[in-house]
């Protein structure tokens, strides 16, 4: 059966095999109970684990999902164990143990006899021929992944060759997105590789939920009623809700492993129905929440539009670059943006894609910085942006940098300084507070100055990453001056937290703070008196006032 198994190719009979050797293995009546036991879960995730090159599973806690894929990792890898290579990937050794890792021990070693190795604690199993030689490029190899190591995590599925490869991501949205950008990036010079995932769903815009992205977009579906549909990966994505529990279909309680109507009750009570909680851990949603930590939450950026495109009128083309030695990125990082008047005639930045810049540190003949720099202008002027229309972080080792951009191409470049203290100019047109009263520092200042224009619909053109950097960094209040100021997270702080730099996010900023000092860029609500295709009095009077005047940002945000 193992050896059919493993050449079939039709999914329907992969399953049923799946099953048959199952039971062979761990349901025999020599048993006390059975180790691996049927339920519809575990038959709804083998069928598409069998028929699926991607496939995501999100579900409530206690859902099975980590058992039932440890089985299916066991038994590829026994049907073929010289040529199959199982990777798991989870967060610490110590964590994967009480997860998918300890379910594939536990299935190991209650089968006697096998021709294997066990190396628990390097978290690997190989298998071992007739001559007592163990085959070191097959096997089950566990993968720590938690964020702080996440580029030792990565090098590991670099360069990874074998006939058959099944990586297996456990709790990715503890992960980072890196994991599974190498993973597809690298593992798909490999014919026959299958990937699964599986976590308790939590952000749309974490690992798991870019996985998982519908292939119509979000907007596409209704996360706490669609129980399945097809990512963008043109995989499969599968939802799990305890609400739905097998155990609340049929009289008592024959899975008791799994969700119960009495442990649903109690989580409801305990939690509340519609709680961040409980809509993650039961109802396995991605949850619309404004219930968040970070600086902007995904609701806000949904709520807003900030992650739909729209186009805009007399538009002009800006960019913003954030260089890896300013201020402890890991990336030199190029962000284009356009700014306009949408259809309904509301002051617009949009953001536009974004380039990485990388010096060739084999040409000795051309610095680092001067390298650098030419790609930036080659990739302005290619763009038709000017050089006051271009904005460059100037924190430390920036401001050397921006002197080298003024003499190689012009000094009208926007400076923009991270550091130091929050400025006197107002927070927005609604809001005369002094930014110095509201955020403790220039980049608390910077970081929050989207919301306004989010909640006016006037940010659009959010990506993914964009959208994950953002919910990301988190912010706390602290006391100072009369009352409480808000201060963003430090960038090395999050760095330790997440395993990333916000970089792509940085850029972003500094094109809004372009946006906000070149072009007047405003948050204003739209009247609600004019047609959808007139533009706002508000915004007309302010664009003329810009344009006859040339007042600055700073002078524009004193007007009543």
């Amino acid at each position: 059966m193992l050896y059919a198994f493993a050449e079939h190719t039709i999914p329907g009979a992969r399953a049923y095999l799946f099953w048959r050797i199952a039971d062979v293995l761990w349901n025999g009546d020599d048993r006390p109970q059975p180790l691996f036991e049927k339920h519809p879960w575990a038959e709804q995730m083998i069928a598409a684990a069998a028929k699926e090159k991607y496939l995501a599973i999100g579900g409530a806690a206690s859902s099975g999902k980590s058992y039932v894929m440890a089985g299916w990792a066991v038994v590829n890898w026994l049907a073929a164990p010289d040529r199959t290579l199982i990777l798991v990937t989870s967060t610490t050794l110590r964590e994967a143990r009480k997860r998918i890792w300890g379910a594939v021990i536990t299935l190991l070693t209650s089968v006697p006899g096998l021709p294997i190795k066990i190396r628990d604690s390097i978290g690997s199993a190989n298998y071992i021929d007739n001559n007592g030689v163990i085959f070191d490029r097959a096997g089950l190899s566990l993968i720590a992944a938690e964020k702080s190591k996440t580029r030792e995590a990565s090098g590991k599925l670099i360069g990874i060759k074998q006939e058959r490869v099944i990586l297996v991501a456990d709790e990715l949205s503890e992960l980072s997105h890196s994991i599974m950008q190498t993973a597809l990036s690298n593992l798909s010079a490999n014919q026959n590789l299958r990937v699964v995932a599986m976590s308790n769903p939590c952000s749309r815009f974490d690992a798991f939920g870019d996985w998982s992205e519908p292939k119509s977009g979000w907007d596409s579906i209704v996360t706490d009623r669609d129980m399945s549909w097809r990512t963008k990966y043109n995989g499969l994505y599968l939802r799990f809700d305890a609400e739905q529990s097998p155990n609340l279909l049929t009289d008592g309680d024959p899975y008791p492993w799994l969700p119960t109507k009495k442990r649903i009750e109690e989580a409801k009570q305990n939690l509340g129905e519609s709680s961040r909680g409980y809509m993650r851990m039961y109802r396995a949603v991605f949850f619309d929440s404004d219930e968040a930590e970070g600086v902007y939450g995904e609701n806000e950026l949904m709520r807003g539009g900030a992650l739909q495109s729209v186009s805009l009128r007399e538009s002009t083309p800006i960019a913003a670059l954030d260089p890896a030695f300013t201020n402890g990125g890991d990336r030199t990082m190029l962000r284009f943006g356009e700014i306009g008047y949408d259809e309904r005639g509301q002051y617009t930045l949009q953001f536009k894609d974004s380039v990485l810049l990388f010096e060739d540190e084999t040409n000795k003949a051309v610095p680092r910085t001067y390298q650098i720099v030419q790609q930036l202008k080659a990739q302005c002027q290619k763009r038709g942006i000017r050089p006051e229309n271009v904005a460059i972080d100037a924190t430390g080792a920036g401001a050397p940098f921006c002197d080298v951009v003024a003499q190689d191409w012009s000094p009208d470049i926007l400076r923009v300084v991270f550091a130091g203290k929050a400025t006197d100019r107002r927070v927005s047109m609604n809001n005369q507070t002094p930014c110095r009263d509201l955020y403790v520092n220039r980049v608390s200042e910077i970081w929050f100055a989207g919301k306004e224009l989010i909640r006016c619909n006037q940010l659009r053109g959010i990506d993914q990453e964009l959208a994950r950097e953002m919910t990301a960094r988190q912010y706390e209040t602290v006391k100072g001056g009369e009352g409480l100021r808000m201060k963003v997270e430090s960038k090395p702080d999050f760095k330790k937290r997440t395993g990333y730099s916000p970089d792509n996010a940085d850029a972003a900023f500094l094109l809004i703070d372009l946006a906000r000092n070149r072009h007047g860029l405003i948050a204003l609500e739209p009247l609600k008196d004019l047609p959808d295709n007139q533009m706002s009095r508000r915004q007309i009077s302010f664009r003329d006032l810009q344009i006859q005047s040339r007042t600055s940002y700073s002078e524009l945000i004193s007007l009543d």
